[in-house]
């Protein structure tokens, strides 16, 4: 595990001796000392913070300076100087916390850097006029709830919680972090009652209803579980929270959201979570250093989910069982009737229309729970065809065999009504009565640890017939799906078709051009799938295609590039080509009209087919688009016109959409191409190469990029440029991230190739 992905363990309960009560000392916040194992005092002094709760002290006395700040700008304040106080108030822990000394160490670094902040920002304040909250209010805030969660996991809530039961580690996490986890806090009356607690809860009190549903869903994932944006661009399209705010509705909401002009969900989900990270509510994840706004995964402090678990149980959102999972929950007990020891299965499940499947705990584990008498036991509860409508979602967090558990769901549905078995039970049942349902993600979630998911066979689709509230349907990484049923065209308000991964998958429906209102349709990584079927312009709608297949089959019902021209609010285009010849003259064509007449400015072309160059005999690398490495890959193409590829001069005539902003290119077969030029790119902001052929970036005309801020290059080993010959070629150049490009030298990158400005 990298340095990166190093995680903090919030409670380490086998090395942390129970705190006495503290005695607070009121200079706790000009100094504080920790014992480096007896050898040596560390002092941090505070002056800016000191000097920043006095001169906050005056706004209630100074009307010439209350008169100047609105009254957002005034409570931004008193709730920064009460936060201060309290901060004041606890420090005095550290003087008495005996953990290790690398704690010690980022304690006091949190605080060093939160008095930088506010010492910096000192003459920005005293500049100050006008009603407008300063921009490096929020930075403070944010850097506070950062330093107060440190305290909490360590030290506060020790000392206040106390009990062990409520701070148990548990080493299990379904989401594959390979941390400890804070077990049962969210139960513990003490939590509840922190000051730490309380201020998730003003903060949640104060977010609109789409917000607070999406804090929410954090706590729908394992503890330390990393989340791609993009679940949630989904998941908000699916149960329709994603309409943009406009001047004069919903009073009260940020005004970020009230003056939005865009409705590109993306944009919309960017700002929510954009939020969340400002008020210290969730973290942004990478494995190495990125542009702020290139960072897509996040993840949620196991503190701050245990506080909104109890805010969302509260609020409705979702529902969850005594260990703080979602539900449903499977579970086992043992009962002892007549002195005979029997195993018994029973299940909870939730009240507030979202219906989550997580894998069953193994009944091994309860062989040492003390048996229950039957009058102990929970009864089954009722499952009405009422209760099944009122389900909008239906997400699957990681049960491994979701078609199984639908079906004994079934089947406990027909016990506890009392019907008869006239037939095995399905998952078909249970789907075909969930009328209303709007989301349904049976696969795995972008982010997810990539769990093995796999059905017996494609029969519970039919279950989805005619679905008219269904919007988004995730079948993503499961195995065992060689084809669509015909009937999935009949879920005629579908948004979002999530196929990504589905490794079996075969051929599409024809039928599938009759989902007029598809926005989205992932196809990435189906490599088996060898066409695309024709009419798929007929999607008016669709605004996002990834995986489109370009193959050598010359059948004539195979769809082309000709058939996409129709889509004129297709923005983002994933090509996976299997032919070196790629793009041909018309292929070009089609894609310059989709880019003049149309909106695309993302293209990202893979080609599957093509033989790369090998210099160190490793075989030329590239990555699938989850950014995991691998071969290229190496079928459909003779080898005859795979050799002639290296040599042949490239004579192709057109040009990619001059309006793109991103172009992607990976496994490229060819040394140079015409239309990858300057000249050709005018507006090309981000250029992204990974394995291939390429040799040069440079055209005859020896035009540079004059736009590219990001660039990103990896396993070329026949381009050859030096560093001041990249930033002459690139002059606007803010982000650079090569690996495995021997012959690109000189370039000041970091361990992960990574340069970037200061100002990324």
């Amino acid at each position: 595990m990298s340095s990166n992905e190093k995680q903090t363990n919030p409670v380490e309960t086998s090395t942390l001796p129970r705190a006495e009560p503290p005695v607070v000392q009121p200079t706790a916040l000009e100094t504080i000392t920790a014992t480096n194992h007896g050898k040596q005092n560390m002092e941090c002094r505070c002056s800016g913070i000191c000097d920043f709760l006095c001169r906050k002290r005056t706004i209630d006395d100074e009307p010439s300076i209350a008169g100047g700040l609105d009254n957002n700008h005034k409570r931004h304040v008193y709730k920064l100087k009460k936060n201060l106080i309290e901060i004041e108030q606890h420090l005095g822990l550290l003087e008495k916390f005996q953990g290790s000394s690398s704690r010690r160490i980022e304690l006091r670094d949190h605080l060093k850097k939160l008095d930088e902040i506010i010492n910096e920002n000192k003459e920005q304040e005293a500049g100050h006029a006008g009603t407008k909250t300063p921009a490096w209010i929020p930075k403070i805030s944010k850097e506070i709830m950062k330093f107060r969660q440190q305290i909490s996991s360590t030290d506060r809530l020790y000392e206040k919680l106390s009990l062990s039961a409520d701070l148990q580690s548990s080493t299990r996490s379904k989401g594959g972090s390979g941390v400890h986890e804070l077990g049962n806090v969210h139960q513990s009356a003490s939590f509840s009652s922190t000051s730490f607690y309380n201020e998730i809860a003003d903060i949640f009190r104060g977010l609109d209803e789409r917000k607070q549903f999406f804090l929410s869903c954090f706590t729908v994932f394992p503890e330390n579980a990393v989340v791609k944006r993009r679940i949630f661009v989904y998941w908000g399209l699916g149960e329709d929270k994603l309409a943009p705010v406009t001047n004069g509705k919903n009073a009260g909401e940020a005004s970020s959201d009230a003056s939005v002009t865009e409705d590109k969900p993306e944009k919309i989900v960017d700002r929510i979570l954009e939020e969340f990270l400002e008020k210290g509510l969730i973290e942004a994840f990478t494995k190495k250093r990125k542009q702020r706004k290139h960072v897509k995964s996040y993840k949620m402090h196991p503190l701050v989910r245990s506080a909104v678990i109890q805010i969302s149980k509260q609020a409705r959102f979702f529902d969850y069982a005594e260990k703080g999972n979602v539900l449903y929950w499977r579970h086992w007990a043992y009962i002892e009737p007549m002195g005979k020891r029997e195993l018994v299965e029973n299940v909870l499940l939730p009240q507030c229309g979202r219906l989550c499947l997580l894998q069953a705990e193994e009944h091994e584990q309860f062989l040492e729970t003390k048996p229950l008498t039957a009058e102990g036991l929970s009864p089954l509860p009722q499952i009405s065809d009422d209760y099944l409508e009122k389900i909008v979602t239906l997400f699957n967090v990681n049960e491994p065999f979701p078609d199984l558990e639908l079906a004994w769901l079934s089947k406990l549905r027909d016990k506890s009504n009392g019907g008869q078995l006239n037939k095995e039970p399905s998952a078909e049942d249970w789907l075909s009565k969930m009328k209303n349902a709007q989301v349904i993600c049976l696969g795995s979630w972008p982010g997810s640890a990539k769990p093995h998911i796999e059905v017996e066979s494609i029969e519970f689709l039919k279950g989805l017939m005619s679905r008219k509230n269904l919007r988004f349907l995730s079948l993503q990484g499961i195995s065992g799906i060689t084809e669509l049923p015909d009937s999935v065209s009949k879920d005629s308000n579908l948004v979002i078709l999530d196929l990504k991964e589905c490794h079996n998958l075969e051929v599409l429906p024809e039928e599938i051009i009759k989902l007029k209102k598809l926005r989205y349709l992932d196809l990435s990584n189906c490599y088996l799938l060898a066409h695309m079927p024709q009419g798929l312009g007929a999607l008016s709608e669709l605004q996002v295609l990834k995986g489109f297949v370009i193959g050598n089959s010359q059948r004539k019902s195979s769809g082309t590039l000709d058939d996409l021209k129709g889509l004129r609010k297709l923005r983002k285009l994933t090509i996976n080509a299997s032919s070196e010849e790629f793009p041909t003259p018309d292929d070009l064509c089609a894609l310059n009209e989709l880019g003049e007449k149309g909106v695309l400015r993302k293209l990202t072309i893979a080609w599957w087919g093509a033989k790369l160059a090998d210099q160190e005999g490793n075989g030329a690398k590239r990555e699938d688009q989850n950014g995991r490495e691998g071969n290229c890959w190496k079928r459909l193409i003779p080898d005859s016109k795979q050799q002639k590829s290296k040599t042949r001069n490239d004579q192709q005539v057109g040009k990619l959409p001059m309006k793109l902003r991103k172009l992607d290119l990976q496994c490229f077969p060819m040394s140079k191409a015409k239309w990858l030029t300057p000249n050709s790119l005018p507006h090309l902001k981000k250029l992204y190469i990974r394995g291939g052929n390429l040799a040069t970036l440079e055209d005859l005309d020896k035009k540079n990029w004059l736009e590219v801020k990001t660039l990103r290059l990896k396993y070329l080993g026949d381009l050859k440029m030096t560093w001041i010959k990249m930033q002459e070629s690139f002059p606007k150049l803010k982000y650079l991230e090569k690996v495995k490009c021997p012959g690109i030298t000189l370039c000041p990158c970091d361990e992960h190739g990574v340069w970037m400005t200061d100002e990324s």
